[in-house]
């Protein structure tokens, strides 16, 4: 019984000492606190007087923002384009220098971005250099990346970037068909000041672009050239201006199913285009477009003969002046594949990516040619030869129009 108090004494103090215990600790950790703050408050206010005395405001910036990114060079772009002349600078970008500063002018604002506290925008320059650059040339976006000093991606983005807005700015402006008096009047006399070929509203054809099919749609974008494609059709006129694009079609399909399918079809049955005509043998010649044989014979579409032994002389006569003046659709198409080389490859995009990057490139093609900008292939190269398949339809009116022009040439010669 007696040692129950001196326990319970002892027990007290050991709680009390317990207690002055955390208290200390406390204390140390708010002292510690209190001078952690009184340095950094100080060091501060070194800084400050620092900043006043130097005049500099980096010293101000208490909590810079960091952000790490890859170092790239791009000295090609910095140290290399600068001093290249017109004619290096066409070779690597594929216009000439004038039509890039026209593009920069216009283009520039609608693709232009802010500098953030992270990092300086991409000039917009280099953002134009950066699509056309793919445009031009049948390289990876890893070479343009390395060579601009941007990233893989981003230069994937710069291009998409620059074929949309191309398209909003210029697709309905630069490639448009001809349907007031002015512009149907200009196209029909170009055709017949260069090929003496009269009321002709444009050169039709279709083109094979290679690409990577849809999944589960193979088969329908195989074509007879034995790859997968779309179909890029489209009307020129003298100037190999194109004139009407339609872009998309699966490579199966053959040109005249397309072009019966396109809006082009009834925009040429319009009878505005009755209006331009001339009048041989009694028949009324009006408007129309020449194609080559994969497209049905009609008063709005003339195509040649068909090739067969000991054809006589006058059917000879159309087929070549035809031939003639649809020169400049293949001639178009040829300078534009030339020039912007990446649908000379298989292109690895979206299907929808692949037919944006087509019609960007067909008006990119016309800037160049109102530009004064031509690059043409050498016409004594040669092509691989494939065998198009032939559209026999005809209508009566069709083949009386064809013959009444053949009358007109043989009357008519070069």
């Amino acid at each position: 019984m007696e040692i129950y108090p001196i326990l319970q004494v002892l027990y007290l103090y050991l709680k009390k000492k317990e207690k002055l215990k955390k208290e200390f600790c406390k204390a140390n950790t708010e002292c510690k606190r209190y001078m952690k703050k009184y340095r950094r408050n100080l060091n501060y206010r070194n800084e400050l007087i620092a900043a006043l005395v130097i005049g500099t405001k980096s010293s101000l910036i208490r909590n810079r923002r960091l952000i790490w990114c890859y170092q790239r060079m791009g000295r090609w772009w910095t140290e290399i384009v600068p001093l290249m002349t017109d004619i290096q600078f066409k070779e690597n970008f594929r216009i000439k220098r004038s039509t890039f500063d026209d593009l920069v002018r216009i283009v520039g604002p609608h693709i232009s971005k802010q500098d953030t506290n992270y990092r300086a925008a991409i000039p917009v320059q280099k953002r134009i250099a950066c699509a056309l650059y793919i445009l031009g040339s049948t390289c990876e976006l890893r070479t343009v990346s390395n060579l601009l000093g941007i990233g893989i991606n981003t230069a994937g983005v710069l291009l998409h970037e620059f074929c949309d807005v191309m398209i909003d700015l210029f697709l309905h402006k630069l490639i448009k068909f001809p349907t007031t008096d002015v512009e149907i009047r200009e196209t029909i006399q170009g055709f017949f000041t260069k090929f003496d070929y009269p009321s002709c509203l444009g050169s039709l054809d279709g083109t094979h672009i290679q690409i990577k099919p849809p999944l589960g749609a193979e088969p329908d974008y195989y074509n007879y050239k034995k790859y997968h494609s779309v179909i890029m059709l489209a009307t020129v006129n003298s100037d190999l201006l194109f004139t009407y694009i339609n872009v998309g079609a699966p490579g199966r399909c053959n040109d005249s199913s397309v072009y019966s399918r396109c809006t082009l079809y009834d925009v040429v049955r319009n009878s505005i285009y009755n209006n331009y005509y001339i009048i041989e043998n009694n028949v009324k010649i009006c408007a129309h477009l020449i194609a080559d044989s994969a497209f049905g014979l009609h008063s709005t579409l003339l195509k040649p003969y068909s090739e067969r032994p000991n054809m006589p002389k006058e059917e000879c006569l159309f087929n070549y002046r035809l031939s003639r003046a649809r020169s400049t659709v293949e001639r178009a198409f040829g300078t534009m594949k030339n020039r912007f080389r990446c649908i000379h490859k298989k292109m690895d995009y979206d299907i929808n990516n692949s037919i944006k990057i087509i019609k960007a490139i067909a008006i990119m093609h016309n800037i160049c040619i109102m530009s004064g900008d031509y690059s043409e292939l050498d016409w004594n190269q040669p092509n691989p030869v494939y065998k198009k398949r032939m559209f026999n339809s005809q209508t009566i009116h069709g083949n009386l129009i064809r013959q009444a022009l053949t009358a007109y040439f043989v009357k008519n010669p070069l």
